[in-house]
């Protein structure tokens, strides 16, 4: 195998656990926004929330 082909089979198997753990990231910060949303969507509207009730 020439040698510029085993530095890039070799750079695509290091950034494996990266790509792994962007999307684990990724998933997480759409898990969380999701479950922000549904507990938003659930309180009872008394006309009062605010930004900081969301958050």
């Amino acid at each position: 195998m020439p040698a510029f082909v085993e530095m890039i089979v070799q750079k695509i198997a290091e950034a494996a656990p990266i790509q792994n753990s962007v999307s684990d990231f990724v998933a997480g910060v759409l898990e969380n926004t999701a479950n922000k949303l549904s507990r938003f969507e659930q309180r009872p509207d008394d006309g009062e929330t605010t930004i900081e009730d969301i958050a």
